[in-house]
């Protein structure tokens, strides 16, 4: 008999053990059968055996997939609609209303105890809707929202900001006057003659800091992170924001609103660089409070 060889191809070897396992069922009438070579894991030792009753090994798998999940178009423009004060403002209203609080006077002035009650009732709603729909995605507000620059430093560049936005707005306000006169149409905004009262100038101080500065700065954040990129285009979502929060504007005149639309722009722009509403929170609340200021000033001498 010739002896098999180390080097033997495996042919060779699966051959001889076909032959001997037919010879032994031929003397004991039993057929053996060849048990299936383990499929060894990648880095696993051939010689490695596996304890009793361990349970086989699972290939490896990659890591799971990080980060909320996608966002239909549909969903993403009704959030972006519930959150741009337009129901919520209609919401809270109406239940002033039934609650026997009207939003203007005998007169047929505004009712300064309502504006401020609409104004703080929406901008709770408004900024509960926003937290409710990030955290349902498992998105952080605090990501969303402040971003990971310094505090400090944003709220400085929102401070630098406040005069030169002040006094682009007044050039922007007496240019669209002067060149299309019609859009004056309010010849007196009805909030100044809110302002002769020392103690409604203080809460309208409050409302216009944290319904103006605070909520409009976190839904006009909201609103883009939600439109953009999947939706539309930062440009265009940027402009469709702009237009949206100009428009709620337009009962202090055309030419208001107008430029509010281009301070929307503004800010919003500014959160598309910085991903952070600090810096236009800032800016956005002190621009109010000079405003509330000369709205002030002016309704002394009313």
């Amino acid at each position: 008999v010739r002896p098999t060889r180390a080097d033997s191809s495996s042919s060779t070897i699966s051959t001889r053990c076909a032959a001997t396992a037919a010879f032994v069922a031929s003397v004991t009438g039993k057929v053996y059968h060849r048990r299936a070579a383990p499929m060894l894991m990648p880095g696993q030792d051939p010689h490695e055996s596996p304890a009793h009753g361990d349970a086989p090994r699972a290939w490896p798998v990659g890591p799971p997939e990080t980060g909320p999940p996608p966002l239909s178009r549909a969903r993403a423009l009704g959030e972006v609609v519930l959150c741009s004060s337009y129901p919520t403002q209609i919401l809270s209203a109406l239940l002033l209303a039934a609650a026997g609080l009207r939003g203007l006077t005998p007169d047929g002035g505004l009712n300064a105890p309502f504006i401020i009650a609409v104004s703080l009732l929406d901008a709770s709603l408004v900024v509960a809707l926003v937290v409710y729909f990030l955290r349902r995605r498992s998105e952080s507000v605090r990501d969303v929202m402040l971003g990971s620059a310094p505090r400090w430093r944003e709220a400085l560049v929102g401070v630098w900001l406040v005069v030169p936005v002040t006094l682009g707005v007044a050039a922007l306000v007496a240019t669209v006057r002067a060149v299309w006169p019609s859009l004056q149409n309010v010849p007196e905004n009805p909030m100044t003659a809110l302002m002769a009262d020392p103690q409604l100038v203080v809460a309208f101080a409050v409302v216009v800091v944290v319904a103006g500065g605070v909520r409009e700065e976190l839904q006009r954040a909201f609103q883009l992170h939600r439109l953009t990129p999947e939706v539309m285009p930062p440009v265009a979502a940027l402009v469709v924001t702009s237009i949206a929060f100009g428009l709620g504007h337009t009962v202090q005149g055309h030419d208001v609103a107008i430029a509010t639309a281009a301070l929307g722009a503004l800010w919003g722009a500014m959160w598309l660089r910085r991903r952070s509403i600090v810096a236009a929170t800032v800016c956005h609340a002190l621009f109010n409070l000079g405003q509330v200021l000369a709205a002030w000033s002016i309704g002394r001498q009313i």
